[in-house]
């Protein structure tokens, strides 16, 4: 039986004109049972079953035009103009307005440290893993903080909680999905989450620490996750509507490609295979015999989906409910769904164009605002709707942005700046023209970070 091989886990069949669906393993999230990762002396908290989730998503991302755009635009919506050093003007104790510092001690610390790359990297890590590890060198005297890296979070993890539920070190590598040793990894000390301040001046008069740099944790915090927060849009993936999303594109290219009549689809989670791989005795390690095997039952699954004698009988498959972000899901082992072509090119459309509303919802992206909205009412917003819908998102995007700008109220008070030093990230405002003759008109964010 000839089997030719799509890609994201889709097979076809041409002698069936089927097409098998391999759906990942529902356990690609499980990691508040995991055991620690030892790499030598170190105990590693695994971010994933295989402690390669964020690469694996990553990958996910990159696959979808849908999820990478609307990770772009949750970005770019967040750094609005970008950070700006500001100074408040304060008048008879009240805040009367804000003037931009292009000279001092603040101002040149933001020009070494391109603070506008470092909030894009933190904001980009953060809108894809909830995760965000900024890193403060000191200077060697040990008196001031000279500079504030992003270290990637793709290559970030971290150590096993010590006796006091503390986080003690951040362990960075480039090689977490490719075994690495202990010396690929590099140590950085931890920071207290609650008062990095008074923990770094202890470890500075106590010398308990390796070297001059501490890690910050940056984090959107979500229920049960000691470790490493689980993003709510995550869930296109546990519930399966980000598997459809990308399978959609491979099935019409292979139906129009090859002209093929496919009549059904095959949908096999990774959950059926492991369990049939116990029953039959079958060393998941030998992939050979794994191929094989593989082949017997799609053959199985095939004959009885297409042949004649089958017409009318009933196949029995277990299903189970899991849980999700959002509550619980149905999840079947095996589905065979039939599939209507007419070979006129717009097959699966309604299907595409649900699977993409559903992904951006679960995202917070009106598809409005990202560009052209599918199916029948597209266009149907007027300006003043779109307008009110950007400022919507701005404003929810604002726990996002104080998180990602947390770091320098440490920088502050450590390096002794003025005291009516805030950051401020100005953002346009859409008007109509006769407010502005260009549309738009910069504003300032007076709620923004204040970093006392």
């Amino acid at each position: 039986m000839e089997i030719i091989e799509l890609g994201f886990g889709l097979q076809y069949i041409p002698e069936a004109r089927q097409i098998i669906a391999m759906q990942p393993s529902s356990g690609m999230f499980e990691d508040r049972d995991l055991q620690p990762k030892v790499i030598g002396k170190l105990k590693v908290a695994p971010w994933g079953e295989d402690n390669d989730l964020p690469q694996q998503i990553r990958a996910k991302a990159e696959a979808s035009e849908v999820v990478s755009s609307n990770l772009l635009f949750n970005t770019q919506v967040a750094y609005g103009l970008g950070p700006k050093p500001m100074r408040r003007i304060v008048e008879n104790g009240k805040v009367v307005g804000y003037e931009e510092l292009i000279d001092g001690e603040e101002a040149e610390f933001f020009e070494d440290n391109d603070i506008g790359l470092y909030m894009l990297e933190q904001l980009t890590d953060m809108n894809y893993f909830f995760n965000a590890f900024p890193e403060i060198i000191l200077s060697l005297d040990k008196k001031k903080i000279v500079s504030l890296r992003s270290k990637e979070a793709l290559f970030s993890r971290w150590s096993i909680m010590n006796g006091k539920a503390r986080i003690e070190y951040h362990l960075y590598s480039a090689k977490w999905d490719n075994n690495p040793t202990e010396k690929d990894i590099e140590i950085t000390d931890a920071l207290d989450d609650y008062n990095p301040l008074g923990d770094l001046h202890i470890r500075l008069m106590t010398n308990k620490y390796r070297l001059l740099r501490f890690m910050l944790s940056v984090f959107m915090p979500t229920p049960g996750r000691q470790y490493y927060p689980l993003p709510n849009w995550y869930s296109i993936f546990q519930s399966g509507w980000y598997d459809h999303a990308v399978a959609i594109p491979l099935l019409k290219n292979t139906i129009l490609k090859n002209n093929l009549g496919v009549k059904y689809i095959i949908y096999i989670s990774q959950d059926y295979w492991n369990g049939m791989y116990q029953i039959y005795g079958i060393n998941e390690q030998d992939k050979k015999a794994v191929q094989e095997f593989r082949r017997e039952q799609i053959q199985k699954l095939s004959n009885f989906a297409s042949g004649k004698e089958n017409a009318g009988k009933a196949i029995a498959v277990e299903k189970r409910m899991r849980q999700v972000a959002t509550g619980t899901a149905e999840e079947r082992l095996i589905e065979i769904i039939p599939i209507k072509n007419d070979l006129s090119g717009g097959e699966l459309l309604q299907d595409s164009e649900e699977a993409s509303n559903i992904i951006s919802y679960s995202m917070g992206v009106h598809t409005a605002l990202i560009g052209a909205t599918p199916g029948k009412n597209k266009g149907s917003l007027g300006g003043t709707d779109k307008r009110e819908l950007f400022m919507i998102k701005q404003a929810l995007m604002k726990p996002l942005l104080h998180r990602v700008l947390r770091p320098f109220s440490l920088i502050k008070r450590f390096n002794g700046w003025n005291k009516d030093f805030v950051i401020q990230v100005p953002e346009y405002t859409f008007t109509t023209l006769d407010q502005a003759k260009s549309g738009k008109v910069e504003t300032v964010d007076n709620s923004s970070v204040k970093t006392e």
